[in-house]
């Protein structure tokens, strides 16, 4: 898949918040602030050229964007934007009603989108719309992708999009649950309820793994959102691994009622599993994907059904061993602790 390129300058984080800060101001802000700002993002006013044009309808996309995103009261706000824009396109030498017509034709052609005039809304359409989505929200982040850049980088209209998602964060959400959705089914395909324990959570390791495996950009975003959207997104994919839970409980409980595992608190395991195979990707992750997951799921299963002590000690087993020395440990800590 190609990757993701730019075409038209973009603002920093910074002008980013700062133009928004300007927009979401009840009245109209401070012309001294407004300038500030436009010195900051075209420079000096000596001269005009068709990249200061270029960039000043970018920041005008950039507006739209952050006034839909945020959203603020739209007739108003787009109407005070577009009187700016257009007042210093016109300071910077640019013909009003030519600079007037850029901006319409440029935000029509958005709208419509170079290859869906007339066509029906589709399965596909959304599928592309998601695709694109994750490819741009791995790259950017969630704050600083814009509706604008999916539309383009789907080959769609902005207006198609939002046909399909009412919001960036609609969006968002809709791309974890249906990823999330994705990897519920290949459990749901993969896992024969008639066959053990232990070959059903190595079934689900590598089913998981393998899904990661293709999906490197999901999980990127994942990590990249947790401060945002860890929690919600957290939440989604765990509550929707736990719906496989009743069949994997009833198994552990068989299992330990047979001596083939301990009698241990389910959901404490289960967690802490988790939380280990997530260490295990972000690892992964860090190396840039350069290795398979699946490579590592021989180490996976080992440490997480065998532990990593070496049950052939000399003498005791590892097992016995550990425990004696947490025991000794333990009665050497109470000593202390009663001595008066």
């Amino acid at each position: 898949m190609a990757r993701y390129v730019e075409k038209y300058p973009r603002l920093d984080k910074e002008k980013r918040t700062v133009l928004l800060s300007l927009l979401s101001q009840d009245t109209a802000a401070d012309p001294s602030a407004w300038q500030l700002f436009w010195q900051d993002v075209l420079g000096d006013e000596a001269g005009v050229g068709g990249k200061d044009l270029e960039t000043l309808v970018a920041v005008f996309d950039e507006g739209i964007s952050q006034i839909t995103a945020a959203n603020l009261e739209p007739e108003a706000v787009i109407s005070q934007w577009v009187k700016e824009v257009i007042r210093v396109a016109k300071r910077r030498g640019s013909d009003q009603a030519d600079f007037s017509e850029r901006l319409l034709t440029r935000q029509l052609s958005k709208q419509v989108g170079p290859r869906d005039q007339g066509r029906p809304q589709t399965a596909d359409t959304r599928e592309k719309i998601l695709t694109a989505a994750l490819e741009v929200f791995s790259a950017k982040g969630f704050h600083g992708t814009t509706v604008d850049e999916i539309a383009e980088r789907a080959e769609l209209g902005k207006g198609t999009v939002y046909r399909h998602f009412h919001s960036k964060k609609g969006l968002f959400s809709e791309l974890i649950r249906s990823k999330v959705a994705e990897l519920e089914q290949a459990v749901a395909d993969a896992i024969d309820p008639r066959t053990g324990v232990l070959e059903i959570i190595e079934a689900y390791l590598r089913i998981y793994f393998a899904f990661f495996d293709r999906n490197r950009n999901l999980y990127k975003v994942l990590i990249q959102e947790q401060s945002d959207f860890g929690a919600e997104v957290k939440a989604l994919y765990i509550g929707n691994i736990l719906k496989k839970v009743p069949l994997l409980k009833r198994k552990i409980l068989q299992a330990a009622k047979s001596g083939l595992l301990k009698q241990m608190d389910f959901h404490t395991v289960f967690y802490g599993v988790m939380g280990f195979i997530d260490g295990i990707m972000q690892k992964w992750l860090a190396s840039d994907g350069e290795y398979s997951l699946v490579d590592d799921l021989p180490t996976v299963i080992e440490t997480v059904f065998y532990g990593f002590v070496n049950p052939e000690l000399p003498g005791e087993s590892a097992g016995n061993q550990l425990r004696a020395t947490s025991l000794a440990e333990g009665s050497i800590r109470t000593k202390h602790l009663s001595v008066p």
